[in-house]
């Protein structure tokens, strides 16, 4: 989980590290306390938030509501400004980036650290430096007035299952101080059961999830065969989408966009997931109004069995009756799939559902183009 940077600083305050006097802000409640100069930010989870308008400086007491009125106003790369933290100003002698985060290159915890901070570190000769876990981080590799800021850091990192935790900048004022100005911190969702810190639930677009959203991940509480909906975002889109395994749900949903598709969901399945919860899965998917097609769409399988998969397919198809209303383009691979395509075929003719059926033979991507046109009527095509 992506914390605000609100969030992420209450972290921060409570392993020690310096943060500016600050004052959350609603639209409902705007009544700021916090006399200038001061800070006006954005609560998004993207990032450069500073060249969209999301940070803005407040001199006088009398722009004060005036400001908060226009970044209110704002949406940052699709995000609605909801929050606002004032931040007292601080007077910025030095800005630095620090980070711990985890390498799949070490296989393990990292240090990042430049004397640049600000955006654009990697232009700025950051370096990172491996941190045995085992022994744990000692200030090596930072700057002797930044050892207990980095100390406390590593403290938020190992304490709260961070997979990334973050200051940029990392500022020292004129007096010698050390202030984190800002803070992006993921959490480890498969550590939430150890953590006493709790946040509200969000998607990646930051806003609360949505009932789909919430149901499509109850499917695999408590139950490890295979998954289905623990992967689950709603999009803007007309086309219902249910694909199979990572990596092939994310270069279908590329073709399927490439093609002039416009997804309604983003979701998959793997690890040979019994039929309910296949079933659950199409229910919600379709679900969703306003659809003008179902694109089930995955590579060739080893080990999950397709007639299994594409049953429970069925079985929510049934419960949801979308025939008279779009067409639904298969195309898989696997165990059992001539037994599922013959059984689907004569499913599709008795009850009317619009099949069409591809296997190993068609390129899955090229079955996007399919969808596409049948969904938005280019019979020219």
């Amino acid at each position: 989980m992506l914390l605000f940077e609100f969030e992420g600083k209450t972290l921060f305050k409570k392993c020690g590290i310096q943060i500016p006097k600050s004052q959350l802000i609603e639209p409902e409640s705007q009544r700021v306390t916090i006399k200038p100069p001061l800070v006006l930010k954005a609560q998004v989870l993207s990032g450069k938030r500073a060249d969209a308008g999301g940070i803005i400086k407040v001199e006088e007491q009398v722009e004060i509501q005036g400001k908060l009125v226009e970044i209110f106003s704002k949406t940052i790369n699709g995000e609605k400004v909801e929050r606002v933290l004032v931040e007292e100003m601080v007077e910025i002698e030095k800005e630095y980036y620090l980070s711990f985060s985890y390498s799949t290159e070490v296989r393990g915890p990292i240090l990042t650290f430049t004397e640049n901070g600000g955006t654009g570190i990697e232009e700025k000769g950051a370096k990172s430096f491996p941190v045995d876990i085992l022994k744990g981080f000692h200030g090596e590799n930072v700057p002797e007035k930044l050892k207990d800021t980095a100390l406390k850091l590593w403290e938020v990192f190992t304490k709260y299952d961070c997979e990334l935790a973050e200051i940029n900048p990392l500022v020292v004022d004129k007096q010698g101080k050390a202030w984190a100005l800002d803070s992006k911190v993921i959490l480890d969702d498969d550590a939430d059961f150890r953590r006493e810190e709790k946040f509200p639930e969000r998607n990646l677009f930051g806003r609360a999830p949505t009932g789909r959203e919430i149901e499509a991940r109850k499917i695999d509480e408590g139950d490890h065969r295979g998954t289905a909906g623990s992967v689950y975002w709603d999009l803007e889109g007309d086309i219902a989408v249910i694909a199979a395994g990572g990596g092939g749900s994310i270069v279908n949903m590329d073709a399927l966009l490439a093609f002039g598709g416009k997804p309604a969901n983003y979701t998959e399945h793997s690890g040979n997931p019994p039929r309910e919860k296949l079933k659950k899965l199409t229910k919600i998917v379709l679900s969703k109004p306003g659809l003008k097609g179902c694109w089930f769409v995955g590579g060739t399988a080893n080990f999950t069995d397709i007639y299994e998969t594409l049953m429970g397919f069925v079985e929510g198809l049934r419960e949801i009756k979308p025939k008279p209303d779009y067409s639904i383009v298969i195309r898989r691979g696997g165990p059992r799939d001539k037994e599922a395509f013959e059984v689907l075929s004569e499913i599709g003719k008795k009850e009317g559902f619009d099949f069409h059926i591809f296997g190993r033979e068609t390129p899955m991507t090229s079955t996007a183009k399919i969808m596409v046109d049948l969904a938005y009527g280019n019979t020219s095509n």
